[in-house]
């Protein structure tokens, strides 16, 4: 299953700039996707609490681990393929603050 962002393209790489500059700006890069990533799981999160519950799949704390620890690496996942654009938009308003 493939899902695209809002800005497919990705965060763009840094292009020939000093070591130290890119060795920042690839931390940019990684903690914006990791702020993505935080932002899809709480979304996720959010979205199966409007869900009613039911037994037909057993509801129990096995469960509801099971659905937690999917949806962490399902928007890990999502997020390193592009994510909905929100890591892009933040690397791009935070990349000339370092």
């Amino acid at each position: 299953m493939e899902i695209q962002g809002i800005m497919p393209q990705g965060i763009p790489q840094a292009a020939e700039l000093s070591p130290n500059r890119q060795a920042e700006e690839k931390k940019l890069q990684d903690a914006c996707k990791q702020f993505e990533s935080l932002f899809l799981n709480q979304l996720f999160t959010q979205m199966r609490k409007s869900i009613p519950k039911c037994d037909l799949f057993g509801e129990g704390k096995d469960r509801e681990m099971f659905d937690e620890m999917m949806d962490t690496e399902r928007a890990k996942a999502w997020s390193e393929s592009g994510g909905i654009g929100l890591a892009n938009l933040l690397y791009q308003q935070m990349k000339n603050t370092i």
